[in-house]
């Protein structure tokens, strides 16, 4: 086991040796998820545009707008799961260097229950962390940012996945952040690159997931295996923040609904003045 934690030169060159061997299998599970979640936002768009043309034609009734709320949020729901599954799929053959590519879906689909758990407790940290302040999710973000990949490599699931990352990361925390931010640095670059920046992305975003595991690898084969010798107490704290930032947007977003729906039709008038207003310009 070794005793200090690798340089980001030692992390960078492993993970471009892994970059080279599998950045095929990994490329085509990143560009068929590419395509399936592209061509599903285009439908919503559309759907988002019949549902315009079709309020400026109809009568200012209600039951219109429950009605588009329902589609919306279905197709909302088919996309937010299936962009759920297909990043499932990459974290798994980023992970299992023996997965194909139909294996890393089937994968995908196996773990996409628990990483959906992992993700709603991590974004209910990450939210909480948000309303105290940017150094607060910050920290959070660090902490808990190899929690999808224990879950798939140790099968650690829930709570268990969360704290896991931060026990990894207890001790090396700034040495972590600073190679996170260097990656996250390097890939945001990549994407304002004039003309070429989407290719380049694609291209650099298996690599991005090889470093983030050869990071936590490395903080593992430091530590071992995570033994979660946590109190009940320190596990409570940890739900309670959870909860409040689930809480706290699902008031906003209800809310907002009742707003929508019980508030004057306004907006639906302004969607058709527009539209008449572009027909009579077509006229």
């Amino acid at each position: 086991m070794s005793k200090e934690v690798a340089t980001i030169g030692e992390i960078f060159s492993s993970s471009w040796e892994d970059y080279k061997e599998r950045a095929l299998p990994i490329l085509a599970v990143v560009l068929i998820s590419t395509v399936i979640l592209g061509g599903l936002v285009m439908v919503l768009a559309l759907c988002a545009g019949f549902g315009g043309a079709l309020l400026a034609h109809v009568k200012a009734d209600q039951s219109w707008t429950f009605i588009l709320i329902a589609l919306s949020c279905v197709l909302l729901l088919v996309i937010t799961v299936l962009a759920l599954w297909c990043q499932t799929a990459m974290l798994a053959i980023v992970v299992d260097e023996d997965l194909g590519i139909i294996e890393a879906f089937q994968r995908g689909w196996e773990y996409l229950w628990p990483m959906a758990w992992v993700l709603t407790i991590f974004s209910g940290i990450i939210v909480t962390g948000l309303i105290l302040g940017i150094l607060p999710s910050i920290l959070c973000f660090v902490w808990f940012s190899f929690s999808f990949y224990i879950l798939i490599e140790e099968d650690k699931r829930g709570m268990d996945s969360i704290l896991a990352s931060m026990e990894y990361v207890r001790g090396n925390w700034w040495n972590t952040f600073g190679k996170l931010f260097i990656i996250w640095f390097l890939y945001t670059l990549t994407g304002i690159v004039p003309f070429v920046g989407p290719l380049i992305s694609f291209l650099f975003y298996p690599f991005l997931m090889l470093f983030t595991v050869a990071v936590y690898r490395d903080l593992r084969s430091i530590k071992g295996e995570a033994e979660l010798l946590i109190s009940s107490g320190t596990r409570l704290i940890w739900w309670g923040i959870t909860v409040i930032g689930l809480i706290v947007p699902l008031i906003a977003l209800i809310a907002a609904l009742i707003a929508l729906i019980t508030g004057e039709n306004s907006w639906m008038d302004s969607t058709r003045q527009s539209m008449h207003g572009m027909h009579g310009m077509d006229i």
